[in-house]
């Protein structure tokens, strides 16, 4: 039986456990943080301390690229979900009620999301694959480095803990997340190591989460599975959870000081109700805190692939985060991390031996799971970043050439052009390649269009207004 560790116990760890115990495994997960898990969703909501899950307590999009993959392959965790109180969203039953064309497509029945919150997600996760047959966790255990084959080819055999025990194993799968060191511990013995490429994201968060006191939305819901905009200086998003929860989340520049007193809970509501598309969830008779305002920063978008010349190490894979980080905003982390890890449980499937065939054609894998959203996050981050540090600066930037699309623009486009709608949501959704959407000469004509002259549908204050209220709630 082949013996496979894992390093983490997040959402990857775990999917990769269910996957890999179906392959016939004896799956071993380490996870470094040494707490017990709690027993409810809403103890997990409270009480549960994740150091190294550090966006656990952020918003989430559970995308339908992911949510297609878990009630396809893993429907017992799909059904868990549900048991538990996550929402089943239908996107193609809720457009935007902007747009004046509603009839029913083919292809809805792809546009699935669940609305969770990460800590019900994450619980009702570990709960399934600690009930899989093949399948242990072991708290507290933290990797400082790999062991390698010190006879016959080259190959990770094992891991080292931080107290100087060796595990010995025939596959490593390090999903350690954003913070992985596996390629310092790949360098400790000198062997290849990917190329790592990263960007800033420019951007810092601020979430708070609530609890709904009525059963109907209370305002347009224009994205599906919440409401959000982003405007010229700052973005804000409404995600439904599970058990009628849902979060609201605001993001601006790391070094917007105006805005950064949002860590403020009175800050933060005012800015919320200063927010005309979000101000009706936070009204006294539609909702009640449940939690404080959360913050995020150190954002950025990295890539680990290894160039053409190197030789990718046989029996250690890396997965999801240790892989591609995107900014969160995108909603596509946990449904990348599942496609990579299901992707990757398939091709050992088929290529069992831990080989060097079996290292290339995993790294093959990654590169064509995380590199155009890599990409597309690096465009993307990269001129939201430039408006808003000209707003903030009392600037105004030259218009984009005809033939550029933004982000910004196609999603206010997606507000009126059902066409567009569409488009952006399989894309936003991880269901399409983002290239196709931008390069698109259709699309260009009706983002074209839908724009032009037509105010923004869903209109936010300007940085001189917010400033003044964030500066009047904050004494």
């Amino acid at each position: 039986m082949t013996r496979t560790l894992i390093i983490g116990g997040s959402v990857a760890g775990l999917v990769a456990a269910l996957a890999f115990a179906d392959l016939g495994h004896d799956v071993t997960v380490l996870e470094r943080d040494a707490n017990e898990a709690p027993d409810t969703v809403d103890q997990a909501h409270g009480d549960w301390q994740r150091p190294t899950v550090p966006q656990l307590h952020h918003s989430h999009a559970f995308g339908s690229l992911g949510t297609n993959l878990l009630r396809d392959r893993l429907p017992g965790v799909y059904q868990a979900l549900v048991a538990a109180g996550a929402r089943e969203i239908e996107l193609g039953k809720a457009m935007p009620p902007t747009l004046a064309d509603k009839t029913p497509h083919p292809d809805d029945a792809e546009l699935r999301m669940l609305g969770s919150r990460r800590t019900t997600f994450e619980l009702v996760l570990r709960q399934e694959a600690l009930r899989k047959p093949g399948v242990s966790l072991r708290r507290g255990e933290t990797v400082r480095g790999l062991t390698v084959a010190d006879r016959g080819p080259t190959r990770v055999t094992g891991v080292v803990t931080k107290d100087g025990r060796t595990i010995e194993a025939d596959l490593v799968i390090d999903a350690s997340g954003r913070r992985s060191q596996g390629h310092e511990w790949l360098r400790e013995h000198g062997l290849a190591e990917p190329e790592l490429v990263a960007h800033s994201a420019d951007i810092t968060y601020y979430t708070r989460y609530y609890r709904a006191l009525g059963q109907r939305p209370v305002g347009p819901l224009n994205r599906g599975f919440g409401a959000g905009g982003l405007w010229d200086h700052y973005t804000g998003v409404m995600f439904l959870g599970d058990n009628n929860t849902f979060a609201i989340s605001f993001g601006i520049l790391p070094d917007d000081t105006e805005l950064k007193q949002m860590r403020s809970e009175d800050v933060f509501t005012a800015v919320v109700r200063a927010t005309p598309l979000l101000a009706p969830w936070v009204a006294p008779e539609a909702s009640v805190p449940i939690s404080p305002v959360h913050a995020m920063a150190g954002l950025d978008n990295s890539l680990k692939l290894y160039g053409q010349d190197a030789q990718p190490v046989p029996g250690f894979l890396p997965v999801a985060d240790a892989v591609c980080t995107t900014n969160p905003a995108f909603g596509r982390g946990v449904s990348l991390a599942i496609a990579h890890v299901l992707g990757l449980a398939d091709l050992v499937r088929e290529h069992p031996e831990p080989d060097a065939e079996q290292a290339a054609l995993a790294a093959g894998l990654a590169g064509r799971t995380f590199r155009p959203w890599f990409e597309d996050a690096v465009r993307n981050d990269a001129g939201r970043a430039r408006l808003w540090r000209a707003t903030v600066a009392g600037q105004q930037l030259p218009p984009l050439p005809p033939d550029v699309l933004t982000f910004g623009t196609v999603a206010e486009a997606a507000a009126t052009d059902e066409v567009v709608w569409r488009r952006l949501v399989r894309t936003m959704m991880s269901l399409d390649n983002p290239a196709g959407l931008y390069e698109d000469e259709e699309i260009r004509l009706r983002v074209k269009q839908a724009v032009a002259g037509s105010p923004p549908p869903f209109p936010a204050p300007d940085r001189a207004t917010l400033v003044d209220i964030v500066r009047r709630a904050a004494g």
